[in-house]
């Protein structure tokens, strides 16, 4: 029975975050599913072009904005470059794609944020972050369609790293290049020629232009179009162009020598089907790059038709790793999570976190399904519906109302018509009549966008021959597909013996239609989060009763003692719970006369020694403890005058409690530990070394001036107090018997300070301390007094008289570097030089005990030259 609970706890765990994974990496794993399933990508690409190397090169939408992937002829990803260079516009439309000798890539793009459209050209470097602006034109026309056909690029051409290109607008020819990548760009001249369709400038600098009827190049003759050829694509490759003619769906060469050009490829394969084709591109090898269904692409050399589908998608080995490490995720946080609440018992969750979470999760992820599952389809069969109710009726009126006009007209009456409709959503509307010949061929008869009438209608991507025969057949034809990542709708409707055909994206559509249908998400995010509020209620009012007196138990292992439980119902939850109010009093209890023994022995064993020894309580405490530490320490004594000692008992310990009291206290501020407690004095360690002790001591002193001033006011003797400062290796520790015990410091470092303590009285100097100290401390007015002898070594000592009286402490800061004059002539044994100096310093301080005392020191030697020279010469 618990191992079909634990495997049901496992397996509903492993469902929702299963689910979770699946709602999280939707996109991500959709694509690898797709591309391991068909070897395709569910990116549906927008462009493809190639540049003079031979690499290929695709273009995308992404939530971003755009992405490049870049590849070789054999259908091998190479490169994919993220568009995210500042600049680029959020809301735009592809319209030319130019992979340049150098890296760089021309990226024109129609800008649509604005009412007005933009055609703007950028070029892209470093992989795509970044884009520099070359050209910004402003289109003209009601429509989304008829502004883009308002304004146009030409095709690229590129020599010697000079691109050259012409903007199209109406029947005029802007031509335009740069000469290098530090310049923008350059006019060059404006041709002007009626029908113009087409426009590239050839490396000779000669144009080439295609009107509706011939193909001209302005240093030769023009080449009459008597077949109907319309030329939709013209590139410049070696001594020749090839250019594309939308009526027979073939690429043609022309040479530059005989000016005649002659059919090289012929487009309609049985190896594909151009009514799929998205987009197109003639390589300067004269193949086709055909993208079909914007996940295929194709290269089309003539003979052989060969598939580069492979580089527009994640290799399929990346894509077994993604979903492996998804799953592997999943697996993996589903077991850590079924050990920790099945298996670790040492963990447990509240009955009503443990329900809580679980419900709150089954309703996150159940809405987070309903929305995905059920809102959004439903979302878009409502956008679906109100744009095929719109359209049909607007090409029904658009129709009714164009009776007896010209037919060429009507595309452009209706897109303008759709333009106009509230909101902008059919702004880029675009509206198309077509034409069936006997043999089952449709042909452009007119458009909104520009096209050239006689075209073959698989050109445009919105066209589909079976359902433009079933229009023909049922009158009409709606329906939506994806295109560029887009959603699009479609409209077929017969106009007598022609076809009127209505595409419009619907990316507004979809987005209007989502938003109304918040409602039906607040409502369902309402409703779960209602659900899952009487769940915990329900959960809460089960618990709540036993918590209570569960919650008191905690707190009273948590330390707490004052704890009063109040629970009504007169059942055996009341009994528990005043069993818990009186565990608290007699736990209560229990802690006052704990406290009151802690008290008692931190008394005598400070919490900062405890701290020290590396304990938390005195009952830790035993002989056996014991560290060692690197510490700096400190001797204090203090000395009043013999008549305070002749006082009765109680009034010499307040005067001795007194210095005590208020010099110790300020040790323990700072940060050290006192120990060794006497009538004169005591010793402290400090844990912060060297700045915290002559810290103290200055403080010390400071404090001390006090304490006279205040004694002098109340007619008591004054007191002096002298430190000595050491820094070194401290072993601290226990001593006693059974029944005493007490802690106690030793270390060489106490010797020292107790010499030096002594020497203190002898210089008259506040503060002295050795070498060690003094190296660490900055700051503090100090002066080097010479040598002692400890142990048979020599100790530099120094005095710091920062705590001195003002006027001492100025004088000795103004005379320190004659001072150290004379104790360098005393210690070169130059003591005639030395009694001057310090005679003259003595001379101009008499309270200078060091001078005095070295003035003595010096006058000895000078009489006894063979004894050694240290500040206990002379005893």
């Amino acid at each position: 029975m618990i191992g079909l609970k634990k495997l049901g706890v496992f397996v509903v765990l492993l469902v929702l975050l299963g689910g979770g994974a699946a709602l999280l990496f939707w996109d991500v794993g959709g694509e690898c599913l797709s591309t391991l399933r068909t070897g395709k990508a569910q990116v549906d690409y927008l462009m493809t072009a190639s540049d003079a190397e031979g690499g290929i090169y695709a273009l995308c939408r992404t939530e971003e904005g755009y992405a490049l992937v870049l590849g070789d002829q054999n259908g091998r990803r190479t490169a994919r470059w993220e568009l995210t260079a500042e600049g680029l516009p959020a809301q735009s439309t592809p319209s030319v794609l130019y992979p340049a000798a150098g890296g760089a890539v021309y990226l024109g793009l129609y800008n649509t944020e604005e009412e007005t459209a933009h055609l703007q050209l950028y070029r892209l470097t470093e992989r795509g972050r970044s884009a520099e602006l070359l050209l910004d034109r402003a289109c003209t026309g009601t429509s989304l369609q008829e502004q883009m056909a308002s304004v146009r690029l030409s095709a690229f051409s590129q020599v010697d790293n000079v691109v050259t290109f012409a903007v199209l607008e109406g029947n005029t020819a802007s031509f335009y290049q740069r000469t290098s990548a530090d310049s923008g760009l350059e006019q060059l001249q404006q041709v002007t020629q009626p029908g113009l369709q087409a426009a590239t400038a050839l490396s000779d600098g000669s144009l080439v232009l295609a009107t509706r009827d011939s193909l001209l190049r302005t240093d030769r003759e023009a080449v009459s179009l008597t077949n109907g050829e319309n030329i939709i694509q013209i590139t410049q490759a070696g001594t020749g162009v090839y250019y594309v003619d939308g009526a027979s769906l073939k690429v043609f060469y022309a040479d530059f020598a005989d000016w005649k050009p002659y059919n090289f490829l012929d487009l309609e394969k049985e190896d594909y089907d151009l009514d799929d084709c998205t987009d197109l591109w003639v390589t300067r090898d004269g193949d086709v790059l055909l993208l079909m269904e914007g996940n295929t692409l194709l290269l089309d050399r003539g003979s052989t038709v060969s598939d580069l589908s492979g580089m527009l998608c994640r290799p399929a080995a990346q894509c077994v790793l993604i979903l492996g490490g998804i799953a592997l995720g999943v697996l993996a946080l589903t077991m850590l999570l079924w050990f920790v609440v099945c298996e670790q018992r040492q963990f447990r969750l509240p009955l009503l976190v443990r329900w809580g979470v679980l419900f709150g999760a089954v309703a996150l992820l159940g809405t987070a399904i309903l929305v995905r599952g059920v809102i959004r389809p439903a979302s878009q069969q409502m956008a679906q519906r109100e744009a095929a109710a719109l359209l049909g009726t607007a090409a029904v009126q658009a129709s009714q109302s164009h009776d007896g006009q010209e037919a060429g007209d009507l595309p452009q009456l209706l897109g303008d018509s759709l333009a106009a409709v509230q909101g902008g959503l059919y702004r880029d509307a675009a509206a198309a009549l077509y034409e069936r010949d006997e043999a089952g061929v449709w042909t452009l008869v007119a458009d909104n966008a520009g096209g050239m009438a006689g075209s073959r209608a698989e050109l445009w991507a919105g066209f589909d021959w079976a359902l433009a025969e079933q229009a023909r057949t049922a009158g009409s034809a709606f329906w939506s597909c994806t295109q560029g990542g887009e959603t699009h709708y479609i409209l077929y409707q017969m106009v007598g013996d022609q076809l009127l055909a209505v595409d419009v994206n619907g990316t507004g559509l979809l987005a209007a239609s989502w938003t109304g249908c918040q409602w039906m998400v607040r409502g369902l995010a309402a409703l779960a989060v209602l659900l899952t509020a009487l769940a915990l209620a329900i959960l809460c009012w089960i618990t709540i009763g036993l918590r209570r007196s569960l919650h008191g138990m905690e707190r009273l292992a948590a330390g707490e003692r004052d704890i009063c439980v109040v629970q009504g119902g007169g059942d055996e939850l009341t009994s528990l719970t005043e069993d818990v109010n009186a565990l608290s009093g007699a736990l209560q209890a229990v802690d006052r006369q704990q406290n009151e023994l802690a008290q008692s022995y931190r008394r005598f064993v400070p919490e900062r020694v405890l701290s020290l020894l590396g304990k938390t309580s005195i009952l830790e405490v035993d002989k056996q403890t014991f560290v060692a530490r690197d510490l700096a320490t400190m001797m204090l004594t203090f000395q009043f005058p013999p008549q305070v000692y002749e006082k009765s008992g109680r009034e010499l310990f307040d005067n001795l409690n007194e210095i005590i009291e208020r010099t110790a206290s300020i040790v323990t501020q700072k940060g050290g530990a006192v120990f060794n407690f006497a009538y004169n004095g005591y010793d402290s360690v400090f844990e912060e070394g060297s700045a915290a002790a002559v810290s103290t001591a200055v403080a010390i002193q400071q404090e001390v001036l006090d304490i006279n001033r205040e004694r002098e006011l109340s007619g008591r003797p004054p007191v002096v107090v002298r430190i000595a400062l050491d820094e070194g290796s401290v072993m601290m520790g226990v001593v006693g018997d059974e029944n005493q015990i007490e802690p106690t410091s030793i270390s060489s470092s106490f010797s020292v300070v107790k010499h030096l303590v002594e020497l203190c009285g002898r210089l008259e100097a506040n503060i002295l301390c050795t070498e060690s100290v003094i190296d660490g401390v900055k700051g503090y007015g100090s002066r080097y007094i010479g040598k002692c002898m400890e142990s048979g070594q020599a100790i530099r000592t120094y005095e710091i008289f920062d705590g001195d009286a003002y006027e001492i402490r100025k004088v000795k800061e103004t005379t320190g570097g004659q001072f150290s004059q004379g104790v360098y002539a005393l210690y070169s044994r130059d003591f005639a030089q030395a009694k001057r100096i310090f005679l003259s310093l003595v001379h101009h301080n008499t309270g200078d005990g060091g001078a005095r005392y070295y003035l003595y020191l010096a006058d000895r030697l000078e009489k006894r030259p063979e004894e050694e020279i240290s500040l206990d010469s002379g005893l």
